[in-house]
């Protein structure tokens, strides 16, 4: 599926930084001592060629037609980088994730733990190999030259639109709603006992979980899993709803974003830590691997104190969940 823009000089550098304003918002919101992660990797290398992107259109626009080493640069050029990205963007959505779930996988629901210079070395091999590909693939792939016709501009640029979001949408908010549809009762449960209260600081919901410690059954670990979610990506599940809804086509260069990653990033380790249940293998990296959601007050209340935990996690005393 492709979506066509005319004379799109301007209009695409003004995209663009909306999009790296928007990765700097992003990167600024985020909590800073967080366990080293792949798709923490991945978005950061996203953000330095949405960056790249950026200056070079913005240049070629500024100087029209030049020569570097004999190549020449011309407005083209400007179309003819974006539709790259684009589809390299585009492409990348089920490896990156796909990848991002593996090293969830190995590190909580196995608890596989490497030493962190090894684990950041390969979490940029893997950026960097995920990148290559894509590019390359992007590169000698065959695109259909765009349609034309009466009426139509003889400088058309289009942009590659992938459906891989679409459905990685779909899925995220249909796991949603199926949980909250299976777990009806302990829904109503935690909304009824739910209170705002002042912790740290901070305005926040406490949902109280019962009287005994730890908390029992996978119904109310997931319920509160997906209000731990929800309590931080709640907008970003409407918007998604509403893309949906829309079937709106959206360019490959705008479709991957930092948002959208660091949004998969906290569904999968939400999932992580389904899957890895009763038996999550608690350490100082288990809850600092989302820079976004602290999960440590989700996930304490239904974990049995005898088990294998680190001191400073017995500071929590009281069978409650924290969004």
């Amino acid at each position: 599926m492709e979506v066509e823009v005319y004379e799109p000089s301007c209009l695409l550098i003004l995209i663009i930084t909306g999009k790296i304003i928007m990765n700097i918002f992003i990167f600024g919101a985020r909590r800073r001592k967080v366990h080293t992660s792949f798709l923490g990797c991945f978005c950061v290398s996203l953000g330095v060629l949405d960056f790249a992107l950026l200056v070079t259109t913005s240049v070629i626009h500024y100087f029209q037609d030049f020569a570097i080493c004999g190549m020449r640069f011309t407005n083209y050029h400007i179309c003819l980088f974006t539709q790259i990205i684009s589809h390299a963007y585009g492409i990348l959505h089920y490896p990156a994730l796909l990848t991002a779930g593996l090293d969830y996988y190995i590190s909580v629901v196995k608890s596989v733990n490497l030493h962190r210079f090894s684990l950041g070395f390969l979490h940029v091999l893997l950026t960097l190999l995920l990148w290559m590909a894509a590019l390359s693939f992007a590169l000698y792939s065959s695109v259909p030259p765009p349609a034309s016709g009466p009426g139509l501009s003889s400088y058309q640029c289009t942009f590659y639109v992938s459906s891989q979001t679409y459905y990685l949408s779909a899925a995220v908010v249909c796991t949603i709603v199926l949980i909250l549809g299976i777990c009806c009762f302990e829904v109503v449960a935690f909304i009824k006992s739910m209170k705002l209260i002042s912790f740290t600081n901070k305005t926040v919901l406490l949902f109280s979980c019962g009287d005994k410690w730890p908390i029992q059954g996978t119904r109310r670990l997931f319920t509160a899993l997906v209000f731990s979610f929800l309590g931080t990506w709640a907008p970003y599940v409407l918007l998604q709803i509403i893309l949906l809804i829309l079937c709106a086509p959206i360019p490959g260069y705008m479709d991957m974003n930092v948002a959208w990653l660091y949004f998969m990033n906290s569904f999968l380790v939400g999932m992580a830590y389904g899957l890895a249940y009763p038996r999550i293998d608690l350490t100082r990296e288990t809850f600092s691997i989302d820079p976004f959601i602290s999960w440590k007050y989700c996930i304490l209340p239904f974990i049995d104190m005898d088990y294998k935990v680190e001191d400073y996690l017995k500071e929590q005393l009281h069978p409650f969940m924290i969004v």
